[in-house]
């Protein structure tokens, strides 16, 4: 019986232990955080030239590269 309760201690050791090394690789490379996803401009006269300016934030911990960007 003593045998049985250690194995089954050691189990609940390195799953625990394993579960949290995964979860922590979960959160590599680059992530992208955008917090205002949308502008609205309300009432424009036509021809005025607008503009608005997005915060792009990187909060992981590898480089993020932005290959190309387009309007809505």
């Amino acid at each position: 019986m003593k045998r049985y309760l250690q194995m089954a201690l050691l189990v609940l050791l390195l799953s625990t232990f394993l579960g949290h090394t995964v979860l922590a690789q979960e959160n590599r490379g680059p992530r992208i955080v955008v917090k205002e996803q949308v502008f609205d401009f309300k009432e424009i006269k036509e021809g005025s030239v607008v503009q608005h300016t997005f915060k792009v934030l990187n909060e992981g911990d590898q480089t993020l590269e932005i290959k190309s960007v387009r309007p809505g």
